[in-house]
Parts: structure tokens; sequence; C-alpha cells
């Protein structure tokens, strides 16, 4: 991403080794930029605009998902993978596929407990049930990440986000 195109106060994907973080640029340094990670609340200093990945869906305040355009230069690359097919059973949808419609859904990433409390409150995995479905879905998760998913990416410790088809 070009230095030009950060902006104070916008949320951005940055590349944090081999992780990909979403934080908000709080403050433009002479050598780069203060950035708050969203997953910890840590100030992390990003000195190169290479960092930036891609600019971040954000969530409006009432709730419902609403998505800021895109800088014109996205540096994400897309495959020309064919969507996985949506496995629906009689009892819903598995756990991995509601874990990708509720992010995409939200568009941003969500921590396990979060996503396993969406799931539960819409009814989308009926059959993802007992003491731990929290752990089902991290579980799950870091296989799908660990293995070079193309839907889910780690966004930071125990936070998951989903790569869009569109």
């Amino acid at each position: 991403m070009q230095a030009k195109n950060i902006t104070i106060g916008n949320i951005y994907h940055i590349k944090l080794g081999k992780n990909e973080v979403q934080g908000e640029v709080i403050e433009a340094t002479d050598n780069g930029w203060n950035v708050r990670l969203l997953a910890s609340d840590k100030i992390l200093k990003v000195n190169n605009a290479d960092r930036f990945i891609r600019k971040a869906q954000t969530i409006a305040t009432t709730g419902n998902p609403t998505v800021e355009e895109e800088d014109s230069q996205d540096t994400h690359v897309e495959t020309e993978e064919q969507p996985m097919e949506v496995k629906q059973t009689k009892k819903g949808l598995s756990a991995l596929d509601a874990t990708h419609k509720v992010l995409v859904e939200i568009g941003a990433a969500l921590t396990v407990r979060q996503i396993t409390e969406v799931i539960q409150d819409k009814g989308y995995c009926p059959n993802l049930k007992g003491l731990t479905p929290h752990l089902t879905i991290s579980s799950a998760l870091q296989r799908e990440v660990a293995k070079g998913s193309t839907r889910f990416y780690k966004a930071g410790k125990g936070l998951f986000g989903a790569i869009n088809y569109e």
C-alpha cells in the first residue's frame, strides 16, 4: 500500500510476522505510523507502508455491517479457485460453514467465543452444543489456517477473519 493512502483513524490489515492483524492508525510520525492493534489494544510502530495490506471493513454502531470503499490499489491476490460448496445438512450448516457465514456477514475478524455466540444465537449450526463449542470452532479454524485455507485467516491470538469470495 502506498504511504499517501494511509489515513489516521482508519483500520487496516497489517502484516505482523507470519500473521495478518487488524489495527487502527492513531498517529503519523516522521518515520512511520503508530497503530493500535484491535485484538490486544497494544501500540505498534509501523515503519514501512508495505506492511499495510488493505483497508479493513468496519462495523457500524447499530450492529449492521457497512463496507468502506477499498483503496483502488488493493494488494490482496484473488485466486481462481471456485468457492467451496457449503454443506447444509438437515440439521443446519457445518461448524466451519457457519463460522464463515458469520465472519462474512460481520465483515471483520472476531474472537472464537464471539463467533460461537453468533452461530448459536442465529441457529446456523444446531448440532454445535456441549460444554465447549468454542473449542470445537477454535480447533477447526486453526486446522484450516494451518493447511492454507482459502476461506479464513488468523488476525491475532484467538482472532479469525473470513476471506470473501466476492
